[in-house]
């Protein structure tokens, strides 16, 4: 991800070391050695570089019955911090992580972004604020991590930007994002980028296989397949909306908002959580009709998900505000489907994101190129 001295050489089963700590916020050698299938004395080696290096430092030490005391070790926070940022058109949304991925500061900026020159502009305005009112040298941002509703494709053009996007679309615009941030850059789509901070940093339940299903104003997700990111052919695994025929009632942000209009007349400005949570609480029964609409949709994708990569839990995530997704994952019950005729099926856990960020695309994105460094990425960069 970056040539900082502080990365360079680090292997692959170094990298899982950090990746444990960042999980577990401290460890044991002896933990560490349990976890990554390696021997004590190759701990001890790793590790004893790793400390040289400033990236991980030794904290208290821990009673362990009969033998020495265990030193617990932990990642140095400072040692370097990561940037996220959730671009769409309605707002641009900026998390800087520490080392060990915690949230330091967020900035959000609501607009309307007809052009990519202003959601660019407003990237590098949170990007410069966010490290100044942090007092963060520029020499330590590890990278940034940029989500935005896009697809892959080769070419001169290699992003395929959501048709609510299209306004974004120009050449060059991987390289101006990196000249504007002035770091090290990584693209990914939405969707990945909040299934990559879920399994990062969430997933408390420790799931090695789940799909994160992305409603927002379109439908995504992230696919998660033995604790490492599946993405497919170009990186466009996951794109579920394209199973939905475009005639159907779709459980998107954009098919809610219409809906809500038609019947209403009127609908909020933007997408701002908190004013539609509340515009959705005074008018319950224009949501009843939606939920009652667009269920079994999520069913039918949720079902067809589970069928293919029988995952150990599939989570509803995205923009969508929760309150609409609680109601929707109830349609996930796959004993309630009347398609089946009797037939069983193996339920998966049902969860929303254990994230609780107020944007877990943003957070996920930093996330990402927590979890990529000194490591190649498959993705944009």
């Amino acid at each position: 991800m970056t040539s900082s001295k502080h990365w360079e050489g680090i292997g692959t089963t170094q990298s899982a070391v950090l990746r444990y700590l960042r999980r577990n916020d401290s460890a044991s050698r002896a933990e560490i050695a349990d976890c990554c299938g390696v021997t004590a004395a190759a701990v001890s080696m790793m590790t004893r570089d790793l400390i040289k290096r400033g990236i991980v430092v030794e904290g208290a030490r821990r009673p362990s019955g009969r033998g020495a005391p265990h030193i617990d070790l932990t990642l140095n926070s400072a040692i370097g911090y990561a940037i996220g940022i959730h671009a769409s058109r309605f707002s641009i949304t900026l998390m800087l992580l520490d080392f060990k991925g915690k949230l330091v500061d967020e900035i959000e900026l609501i607009g309307l972004y007809e052009t990519f020159a202003e959601a660019r502009s407003a990237m590098q305005e949170g990007h410069k604020t966010l490290l100044e009112r942090n007092h963060i040298p520029h020499r330590l941002l590890i990278g940034a991590g940029i989500a935005m509703p896009t697809r892959f494709q080769r070419g001169i053009a290699p992003l395929h930007l959501a048709p609510e996007v299209t306004s974004w679309d120009e050449p060059g615009l991987y390289e101006s994002i990196r000249q504007a941030l002035g770091c090290p850059v990584l693209i990914e789509n939405d969707a990945n980028a909040a299934a990559m901070g879920e399994m990062a940093l969430g997933n408390a339940a420790n799931h090695q296989d789940f799909v994160y299903i992305y409603l927002s104003e379109g439908i995504g997700s992230g696919i998660i397949l033995g604790k490492q990111r599946y993405r497919g052919h170009l990186g466009n695994a996951g794109e579920i909306g394209l199973l939905l025929p475009l005639e159907r009632p779709r459980p998107s942000f954009t098919d809610l908002a219409a809906w809500c209009k038609n019947h209403l007349g009127q609908i909020p400005d933007g997408r701002s959580q908190a004013v539609w949570h509340r515009f959705l609480s005074e008018n319950v029964s224009v949501l009843d009709g939606w939920i009652e609409r667009t269920g079994p949709e999520i069913a039918r994708l949720g079902f067809m998900l589970n069928a293919v990569l029988a995952p150990a839990a599939i989570y509803l995530g995205g923009t969508l505000p929760q309150v609409v997704r609680q109601r929707l994952a109830v349609w996930l019950d796959f004993s309630a489907l009347d398609t089946l005729n009797g037939t069983q099926v193996v339920q998966p856990e049902i969860c929303l994101p254990d994230i609780s960020a107020t944007d877990t695309v943003a957070f996920g994105a930093a996330a990402m190129v927590l979890h990529n460094v000194a490591q190649p990425d498959a993705g944009e960069s």
